[in-house]
Formats: C-alpha cells, sequence, structure tokens
C-alpha cells in the first residue's frame, strides 16, 4: 500500500494554496485575561491585612492570566478556503471494511449517489476524512484504512470543487 500524507498534512498543497490555515482569536483566552486583572484589581482594593481573600484572588488571578497567555498563544487553528473566504469544517465518518471498494469508486469516479446507500458505523474499518466549506463549494476527501493500532491512508487526497463539491456533501449527508 503506498503511503499518502494525511487530509491535514496535505491540505495546502493538495489544493495550489487555495486552502490556508489562518490562527484566530480566542475568545476564551479574552474572557479568562479579563477576570484575572479583575480578580488582581479585587485583590488590590481589600484593605483587609488579615484577610485571606487578597492572596486567593492573587493566586486565581496569575493562574487565569497564565492559562489566557498559553491560549491566547495557542490560538484557534483553522483552514480556510481562499476564493471565498468561508471556513473550512471537518468530518469523520466510519463504514465497515467490507465497503471499501465501493466507498473507493464512489469517491474516485464521482459516483457520489452510493454514498447514501453505503450503512455508516462506529471506529470500523474505513474512516473517511471530509474537510467542507460552509458555502459547499469546496470538499476534499481521503480514506483511511484501519490496520492494527492506527489507521492508515488509503488515498491521496481528492478535492471536488464547484458542482460536484456540493453534489458530495448533499449525498455524504442524505439520510
Amino acid at each position: 500500500m503506498e503511503k499518502y500524507k494525511t487530509l491535514i498534512e496535505n491540505i495546502e498543497q493538495a489544493t495550489r494554496q487555495e486552502v490556508v490555515k489562518k490562527n484566530s482569536i480566542s475568545l476564551l483566552a479574552l474572557v479568562l485575561f479579563g477576570i484575572g486583572v479583575l480578580c488582581f484589581l479585587g485583590a488590590k482594593s481589600i484593605g483587609d491585612p488579615n484577610s485571606a481573600l487578597p492572596t486567593f484572588l492573587y493566586t486565581l488571578a496569575v493562574c487565569l492570566l497564565l492559562v489566557s497567555i498559553v491560549k491566547f498563544f495557542m490560538g484557534n487553528k483553522v483552514y480556510v478556503f481562499r476564493p471565498s473566504g468561508s471556513k473550512l469544517k471537518k468530518e469523520t465518518l466510519y463504514f465497515d471494511a467490507r465497503d471499501r471498494q465501493p466507498l473507493f469508486n464512489s469517491i474516485e469516479e464521482k459516483q457520489f449517489d452510493t454514498l447514501k446507500r453505503i450503512k455508516r458505523l462506529e471506529n470500523t474499518g474505513i474512516r473517511l476524512d471530509v474537510l467542507y466549506a460552509g458555502k459547499r463549494e469546496f470538499a476534499a476527501v481521503q480514506l483511511l484504512e484501519y490496520v492494527p493500532y492506527t489507521y492508515e491512508t488509503a488515498t491521496p487526497v481528492i478535492c471536488y470543487y464547484g458542482e460536484d463539491a456540493r453534489k458530495f456533501i448533499e449525498n455524504l449527508h442524505a439520510d
């Protein structure tokens, strides 16, 4: 079996830089930072020298500020489809190992109506990783096969654009 890079490792090269990774500001980091500052100011305003509350608030402020700084620099990484500016959504679906060939043919030959008929299971032999734009103008797909202890790539990253992407996503989510 040929070894391919995974969808996340190869998405930017597979789409010729149409998909880019961007860092977005974490709202949680900003909230934690604000609460930390408020705890610090609250501890400073307490004038009772015998109270344990200022020590507790200083400790809480330092912890919250450190967590917020780490969260801020780690950030939220999102993939964006550059032509439309829409964020990509990630989805993982599992199928029975016996459905490998029909699933592969469906993806390779763009016979998306067969996706509706293939039964989905939980944590089984074949995994389908999908990244798609919210406006359904782009989809990237990769099949992975379970080999003891891990999933290994079974196909290269396959990208669909425009009408093909819309049909793929509709058939993938058809009930």
